[in-house]
C-alpha cells in the first residue's frame, strides 16, 4: 500500500512539473493576446473616450479571443494527430493536454469579457437579447447570431469536457467534435461583425490555414491507416 501510494505522489508530481510550464505559457499568450488586440484596436483610430470603453473591451478581448480559439483548436488537432500519435513526439501528450485545459480557462474569461462588455455597448447596441437571441441584435444581425451560436456551442464543449473528468458514462468526444464547427464560426463572426485593418484579416487568414491544414492532414492520414488496416484484416 505504501508503494503504491508513493507511486501515485509520483505521478501527481510528475503531472504538476509538466503542467506548470502549460499554464505559464496560456497565461503569457492570454496577456499577449489581450495586449495585442487592444492595440490592434486602437491602431483602426478608435479614440479613448470612456463612451467608448465597452467597445473598445468587447474589440480588444474579441481579437484576443480569436487568437486563443485559434491555439486552443490547433492544440487539440494535434494531440489526435496521427502524426504525432506514431512518433509520439515533442512535446509530450501530458503537456500538450494540459496547455489545452490552460488555453480553454483563459478562453473562458476572454469570452465572458467580451459577451458582456457587448451588452454594456451602448454604441453597437447588441443588447443583453441581441447578445443570447439569434438575430435580435439591432447592430448587423447575422455576424452577432454567428457569434452567438459560437458562444452556445463553445458552453456545450466546454460542459461536456468538465463532465468527462467527473463521469466515464457520457460520450463527450460527439460533443467535442463541434469545437471545430466553434471555430468556424467565431472566425467568421469576427471577420464580419467588425471592421478591421489589412494586419487583422491577416491574423484570421493565418489562422485559418493552419486549422485548415491540421484538420485536413488529420482526416487524410487518419482515413489513409483505417484502408491499411482493413487490407490487412481481409488478408
Amino acid at each position: 500500500m505504501a508503494t503504491s501510494t508513493n507511486d501515485d505522489q509520483k505521478n501527481s508530481l510528475e503531472e504538476i512539473e509538466e503542467d506548470s510550464p502549460s499554464i505559464l505559457f496560456a497565461v503569457m499568450v492570454g496577456s499577449v493576446s489581450v495586449v495585442g488586440g487592444f492595440e490592434l484596436v486602437h491602431w483602426l483610430g478608435a479614440k479613448a473616450k470612456p463612451t467608448l470603453a465597452p467597445w473598445l473591451i468587447a474589440r480588444g478581448t474579441g481579437l484576443a479571443l480569436v487568437i486563443i480559439t485559434s491555439l486552443l483548436v490547433a492544440v487539440g488537432l494535434w494531440m489526435v494527430h496521427p502524426k504525432r500519435n506514431k512518433r509520439k513526439s515533442f512535446p509530450h501528450i501530458i503537456t500538450l493536454n494540459s496547455a489545452h485545459k490552460s488555453l480553454a480557462g483563459v478562453g473562458s474569461v476572454l469570452l465572458f469579457l467580451h459577451v458582456s462588455s457587448i451588452i454594456a455597448d451602448s454604441f453597437a447596441k447588441v443588447g443583453l437579447l441581441g447578445a443570447f437571441v439569434p438575430l435580435k441584435s439591432a447592430y448587423r444581425p447575422i455576424p452577432v447570431a454567428l457569434g452567438t451560436v459560437a458562444l452556445y456551442l463553445c458552453l456545450a464543449v466546454g460542459f461536456t469536457a468538465w463532465l468527462k473528468v467527473r463521469t466515464k458514462l457520457f460520450n463527450w468526444k460527439m460533443v467535442h467534435r463541434f469545437a471545430i464547427a466553434a471555430y468556424c464560426l467565431i472566425l467568421v463572426h469576427g471577420i464580419t461583425a467588425g471592421s478591421d485593418t489589412v494586419l487583422v484579416s491577416g491574423i484570421y487568414v493565418a489562422s485559418a490555414i493552419v486549422i485548415t491544414i491540421l484538420a485536413t492532414t488529420r482526416y487524410l492520414f487518419d482515413h489513409k491507416e483505417h484502408q491499411k488496416q482493413a487490407a490487412t484484416a481481409k488478408n
